[in-house]
């Protein structure tokens, strides 16, 4: 999944530098709680390492279910290929995806949206209908459940008519829309261990978690998470949200982040980190960043030892404004603080 801010392309830098500061991690208790697509998580817990995940999107609850609570296939009264089998041989339905993001549904409206083909958004609403009535069927447990969803996210994300996020559909159509929505089962990676998710703003939650690591990824710039991931947080819902505007996005009015505000963004992370109860603590930023890192690792001294790791790297755009001098510019940052 193409995911703005995504660390699939870091995670080599993320890992040498904290067994370079911390050392092995296999035994170690580690917190992601800026899980996005989990994919850090998910390589903290190939190293081994009891994860604690979060984010406060859904989508990303029911990824990190599949990626770091499982480490098997759940139990089910249906065996998992069989389940999967079913969802794509349900049949499409004009539900709430025809309605408002395919141009055959939306046309009627005040906005055409065209984020999928009539068949696919069809049949999204078709395999979203067959999961719910297999959960309220009592025929799949809850770790199923969103198993499935999540299985169900990533075949949305390689039919979608988008440049990667769901700020906005495109003008001309992606060959990937064309494609036939189809799920596939998932593998998984088994650590051996007992490993914990949840969808909560990090405030509710950094006072209840303890243990040996936190890695922090919190947002960079001023750009709310919400709207640019609207589809799949509906998905994962499938509420019949109330949508407004020509890109159908979601009401998020509840979910403004301090992080993207520069005025809170700062106070909001120093926060974190202070009530933090963990002894390493590990802070990944990027130096087109709202907050100052350079001032903000100074302020982080009144809290312990701080090292700062830098590397170059191009981050994810949806497209492809940014210029040269940019690129070279850009690095990815690490603030280490050991408490």
């Amino acid at each position: 999944m193409r995911y703005i801010g995504s660390k699939r392309t870091v995670l080599p830098f993320i890992k040498t530098t904290i067994e370079e500061t911390y050392g092995n991690i296999s035994n170690a208790i580690v917190a992601d709680l800026f899980a996005g697509t989990a994919c850090v998580g998910e390589m903290f817990k190939r190293e081994g390492a009891r994860v604690l995940s979060n984010d406060y999107l859904s989508f990303s609850y029911a990824l990190q279910i599949e990626k770091i609570k499982l480490n098997g296939i759940p139990e089910s009264k249906r065996s998992y290929l069989d389940l999967i089998s079913l969802l794509n041989a349900a049949p499409g339905k004009e539900g709430f995806f025809f309605r408002e993001y395919s141009i055959e549904g939306s046309s009627h409206g005040e906005y055409t949206r065209n984020y999928f083909s009539k068949d696919n958004a069809m049949k999204i609403d078709g395999v979203r209908t067959q999961i719910e009535l297999l959960r309220v069927n009592g025929e799949i447990s809850e770790d199923m459940y969103f198993l499935l969803i999540a299985n169900l996210i990533d075949a949305v994300t390689r039919v979608s008519n988008t440049s990667g996020t769901y700020g906005a559909f495109l003008k001309v159509d992606d060959p990937r829309k064309d494609l036939p929505l189809s799920l596939c089962a998932s593998s998984f990676v088994d650590n051996g261990k007992k490993n914990e998710c949840y969808c909560k703003d990090i405030f509710e939650l950094i006072d209840d978690l303890k243990g040996d690591i936190l890695y922090l990824d919190p947002p960079y710039n001023g750009r709310q998470y919400p709207p640019y991931y609207h589809i799949l947080d509906t998905v994962t819902k499938y509420d019949n949200p109330a949508i407004y505007g020509k890109t159908g996005r979601r009401p998020y009015a509840n979910q403004i982040s301090p992080f993207c505000v520069s005025e809170k963004a700062e106070a909001a992370l120093f926060d974190v980190v202070k009530r933090a109860r963990f002894g390493n603590i590990y802070i990944s930023y990027s130096t087109d960043g709202i907050i100052d890192y350079e001032e903000f690792s100074r302020k982080l001294k009144n809290l312990g030892t701080v090292r700062v790791f830098l590397m170059q790297h191009r981050r994810y755009k949806s497209n492809s404004a940014e210029s040269e001098i940019q690129k070279k510019k850009l690095k990815e940052i690490i603030i280490h603080v050991e408490k």
